[in-house]
């Protein structure tokens, strides 16, 4: 079967399966808020039992009737003031039509000695006087019956604020033990959230620590990054901030010392690619992979002003130009040149294959 070393797929592939990866990781994250939310539905403390059980009932009930006769009498003021708004009216507009009859009859006695009301202007009179004054004892007898209810008013909201300052009591050893059982239903709900989380973060954790970069990795990243959020928003949701902050710099101090083992490991013991990558670059280039000191073999034995600089400029391109040879470099003692196994020829002691024959060494599966 045909063997395609190194193929990454064409751009379009490898772009949908950025987009898919991303996809599939904001619908794991769907997923993972739909279970956790389904938890978070479970029913609390119920304030209204909390309160029945420190709160007595007798007070609950008295203050209940004590407000409804209070919004009673209140609704009964303000009608009364409404009636004497309305008799006042009433009032001004007799007080008015008993001055104008008043001023009338003035001017007929300037003009006429001795003149008397005519028979139906002293008619009005009369009429306007006795419903003036009608109005008058209406308007007093509603003053006096404000009056009391306003006492009545008083009574009751001053026992109102009694009975409010004794259930105030019993109210705050009720909120009390509603917010203690409410902080330990929060903690029941984050701990079953964690236990469905938890787990599958440390399943993939471990799935992220040894497949990351295999075939699937795409998949291991977009899962290990949607159950890490979710976890770090549960965390956030149901641990107090002073100690959230703790955890979340903490956790960031974690990936941090991961990431400077994981760089340092790979420098110290890098994986083969890597290194066979490191020492390719460093052949094409004309130095020891290892040290760093140019190669002094061939034609390079005369190359001029190192071969570092792009100006390469090599002397004597005779047989001895083309002739090879077994080189260790002068510096670190690292043979860079030696004989394959396989055809004899001379070959890169530091790659995986002979440029003759095309041998994989055996060192370097």
């Amino acid at each position: 079967m045909t063997e395609y070393k190194g193929f990454k797929g064409t751009w379009a592939q490898r772009f949908f399966i950025i987009v898919l990866s991303l996809v599939l990781t904001v619908l794991l994250y769907w997923l993972l808020g739909f279970i956790t939310r389904d938890i978070g539905s479970l029913r609390g403390p119920e304030r209204s039992k909390v309160e029945a059980k420190y709160v007595d009932a007798k007070l609950v009930e008295r203050h209940k009737s004590l407000e409804e006769s209070l919004d009673d009498i209140k609704e009964n003021i303000k009608n009364k003031q409404e009636q004497q708004a309305i008799l006042k009216d009433s009032t001004d507009s007799l007080q008015n039509t008993i001055n104008q009859l008043l001023s009338v009859q003035v001017q007929k006695q300037n003009i006429e000695k001795g003149s008397r009301f005519p028979p139906d202007i002293q008619k009005t009179f009369l009429e306007s006087q006795t419903l003036f004054l009608e109005n008058q004892k209406q308007h007093q007898a509603l003053n006096e019956d404000i009056a009391e209810l306003t006492k009545q008013k008083r009574q009751l909201e001053k026992e109102l604020h009694l009975i409010s300052g004794e259930m105030k009591g019993q109210q705050a050893v009720a909120q009390a033990e509603y917010n203690h059982l409410m902080s330990r239903h929060r903690l029941k709900v984050a701990a079953l959230k964690l236990a469905v989380v938890v787990p599958i973060f440390l399943i993939l954790a471990w799935v992220f620590a040894k497949k990351r970069s295999g075939t699937y990795q795409p998949i291991v990243y977009a899962a290990f990054i949607a159950v890490f959020i979710r976890i770090s928003l549960i965390v956030h949701e149901y641990f107090p901030r002073k100690y959230f902050k703790y955890i979340a710099l903490l956790v960031v101090i974690g990936i941090v010392l991961k990431l400077i083992v994981y760089l340092l490991k790979r420098i110290i013991s890098p994986k083969k690619d890597l290194m066979v990558k490191q020492y390719r670059e460093a052949y094409d280039k004309g130095v020891c992979p290892i040290c760093g000191k140019p190669i002094r073999i061939g034609p390079l034995r005369y190359a001029v002003g190192g071969t570092r600089h792009k100006g390469l400029v090599l002397l004597g391109q005779g047989a001895e130009a083309v002739k090879q040879e077994v080189y260790t470099c002068p510096s670190c003692g690292t043979e860079l040149y030696g004989k394959c196994d396989k055809c004899k020829d001379i070959c890169h002691s530091l790659l995986p294959f002979c440029e003759h024959c095309g041998n994989e060494k055996a060192d370097s599966s």
